[in-house]
């Protein structure tokens, strides 16, 4: 509930539709676990497209009508109401929990294309970086992938090697946060407070 927690799921991305059911399920099932588990704490989920936003918003619209109970969390005059947004329209939305769905994956024949939609682009490590920096309490990474599968010999793309790096992070913890950090051995610090920060 506190920090980054990684939901791996074995899903495969389908290029026509351009989503990841298998992890839009899973997102669903975590809305709904939230719901329970944390009434109190305010909800949004951040999908990497447009596409994978549109059918995680129908598949919660068909629990809903499934379960009527659970209502009251999704009405629009709570203080921080619910959402479900996409890499590009996220910018200053803030909740207590964030759910966030990468889709991308590997596809029907196994193959991962490093094509992860806005953040190869130029500039895209930002929007990256405001994806995973909207939740005041709780990040749930919901994945096909692990960031081994990411292979940056195949990439110059920065948003590409930090997906990595946060994906790392998330299954992984600390110990990734050492992998990630270059420092040069011969740096020359004033004092052990400089080298701490460093």
């Amino acid at each position: 509930g506190v920090g980054v927690d990684y939901h791996y799921v074995d899903g495969t991305f389908d290029r026509q539709s351009k989503t990841n059911r298998t992890e839009a399920e899973r997102v669903v099932d975590l809305v709904f676990e939230n719901i329970e588990k944390y009434p109190e704490r305010s909800l949004g989920v951040v999908a990497f497209s447009i596409s994978q936003q549109t059918l995680i918003e129908k598949l919660i619209a068909t629990s809903r009508q499934s379960d009527p109970s659970k209502e009251p969390f999704f009405k629009s005059d709570r203080p921080e109401p619910f959402f479900v947004k996409n890499l590009e329209t996220v910018q200053g939305d803030e909740r207590d929990t964030i759910i966030f769905s990468i889709a991308y994956a590997k596809d029907a024949q196994g193959r991962l294309l490093l094509n992860f939609g806005p953040i190869n682009r130029e500039g895209g490590e930002r929007r990256l970086n405001v994806a995973v920096t909207r939740a005041k309490y709780n990040v749930q990474l919901v994945t096909s992938m692990h960031y081994s599968d990411i292979d940056l010999s195949r990439t110059q793309s920065v948003g590409a090697r930090l997906l990595r790096e946060y994906l790392d992070y998330a299954e992984n913890g600390a110990i990734a946060l050492e992998r990630a950090i270059s420092v040069n051995a011969f740096e020359h610090f004033d004092s052990e407070f400089e080298m701490e920060v460093c």
